[in-house]
């Protein structure tokens, strides 16, 4: 499968941007959104989810709730006797503030998704959930599927994003994730499609040429093989592919069987706008270490099923 979305009005599927109240949220993550709605004409589901976890939690009795301590006039933080400087501990939970904090936080954020997606003409529709991350995003692929694009508004980091597995696992009605890292900047390049199957080489350039041509930019096919007669032999069926008529830059991407880091610098070599990769392939694996990629990509990240 290749990443597809279904075109508004098709009610079969569209851009699932998830938001909480308990993660930063990345603009540039809201922006690759954006980009992947209005590359496939299609819309935004902006779902906030207030993480049930944090209620569970909250009703434990040996819950404390710890936050800022309050400023003085010239902005230093007041110490309370038997706390730090920068903190107070309260003798229990108050849920029903917390509750209203993350309701604004929802408001605040939805509003602001609409506007950024306004200015690109891309159609968004709000919705506020109870539940788990992960379930929430589940149940929403399912209600409308199953050509749907999650977009996740937080950086990514090692850690999830070696939990893909699982995200690819529980969210059956999605063919792919756009993430961005903690290094995400508006970067201007080329789309980067890494191509490491034959048999996606036609659905990967078609995805990149959809991104290419609303940003103006150039598509690079950049091959990757386990060893350096699969590459080469990929490599020319790549070009088999883009011989009639497809403006698209071909280049093999690293050293063959260099591994996961290798093929990270390689990727921040070629100063990608964005990148699109498949899951569980030898630069999104589905197991190892995937911090080079995290410290490579200052761009946003398509991960396919």
């Amino acid at each position: 499968m290749t990443a597809h979305v279904a075109e508004r009005g098709e009610g079969r599927g569209r851009v699932v941007l998830r938001l909480t109240g308990t993660h930063a949220v990345n603009e540039h993550a809201i922006r690759a959104a954006i980009q992947i709605a209005k590359a496939f004409h299609s819309e935004i589901e902006s779902l906030f989810v207030y993480d049930r976890q944090i209620f569970d939690a909250a009703g434990y009795s040996f819950v404390r709730e710890i936050r800022a301590a309050p400023r003085t006039p010239h902005g230093q933080a007041s110490a309370q006797p038997g706390s730090g400087p920068m903190r107070q501990i309260d003798n229990g939970v108050d849920v029903a503030g917390i509750a209203r904090q993350i309701e604004l936080t929802a408001r605040r954020l939805q509003r602001h998704v609409g506007e950024l997606a306004l200015q690109e003409d891309v159609p968004v529709h709000g919705r506020v959930v109870h539940g788990t991350p992960l379930g929430a995003l589940a149940a929403a692929c399912q209600i409308a599927g199953p050509w749907n694009v999650v977009a996740l508004a937080e950086a990514f980091t090692a850690d999830s994003l070696a939990r893909l597995e699982t995200l690819f696992e529980r969210v059956t009605g999605m063919t792919g994730v756009v993430l961005v890292g903690p290094r995400a900047t508006r970067a201007r390049g080329p789309v980067v499609a890494v191509i490491e199957d034959a048999e996606r080489i036609t659905g990967m350039l078609r995805t990149a040429e959809r991104l290419a041509r609303e940003t103006g930019s150039d598509v690079v096919l950049a091959v990757a093989g386990a060893s350096r007669a699969a590459q080469a032999w990929l490599k020319s069926e790549v070009f088999h592919v883009t011989s009639s008529g497809h403006k698209v830059v071909v280049v093999e991407l690293g050293r063959a069987g260099g591994g996961t880091a290798v093929l990270a610098e390689a990727l921040r070599e070629l100063a990608p706008g964005f990148v699109i990769a498949e899951h569980g392939g030898l630069v999104v694996p589905r197991e190892g270490d995937l911090r080079p990629l995290g410290a490579a990509l200052s761009c946003p990240l398509l991960v396919v099923r």
